[in-house]
């Protein structure tokens, strides 16, 4: 059986469920990877989204679920961040679920092909995709170095360090996602 990859977001529960290894190294990096944030600042509220995630990689929970269990455990008013609504902008607990997932599941993607001995990666035309977001006009329907690609997913979304340079996700409402390139 070859191994399955999402061509979507919405795609992602069904690849981790036909791809056990993706499934592995996903649960992997949730348990052990930086996430940046002022949302999971403090407490335990890192370790309590770590959960969320680790349900929804293991196929136990539904995104909906995730986000209503992060609206739950990581509640604002516990927040030493609570007065702040940049942080805590309406939709925020949406947002950071899907952000997180997808970055997981890239990084995953990224990882095994590098893992693999590749430095090919594909990005999808979404059938979600705004066709005028940066994403779908710089990254989708062409190929891309899996090492670059990782090296800036890693420094945004695991150390905080935004840059220009087009990665995976874009967006918190991105729809694309990586694959080996053919």
């Amino acid at each position: 059986m070859t191994a399955s990859y999402a061509k979507d977001f919405t795609d992602i529960p069904e690849s981790l469920r036909s791809n056990p290894g993706l499934k592995k190294k996903a649960l992997d990096l949730v348990q052990y990877e930086p996430v940046a944030g002022k949302v999971t600042s403090g407490g335990n509220r890192l370790d309590d989204f770590r959960e969320i995630l680790i349900d929804f990689f293991d196929l136990k929970i539904t995104l909906n679920e995730a986000i209503a269990e992060t609206e739950r455990k990581l509640d604002r008013r516990m927040s030493m961040f609570s007065a702040d609504n940049r942080v805590f902008a309406s939709g925020w607990s949406e947002r950071l679920v899907r952000t997180q997932v997808s970055r997981f599941y890239n990084q995953a993607v990224l990882e095994l092909i590098i893992d693999g001995g590749s430095d090919d990666c594909y990005v999808e035309h979404s059938a979600n995709e705004q066709s005028s977001s940066k994403c779908s006009q710089g990254l989708a329907g062409t190929t891309h170095s899996a090492s670059i690609m990782l090296e800036r997913l890693k420094l945004s979304y695991g150390e905080g360090e935004w840059g220009k340079d087009l990665k995976l996700p874009e967006h918190p409402h991105c729809t694309h996602t990586f694959s080996p390139a053919n």
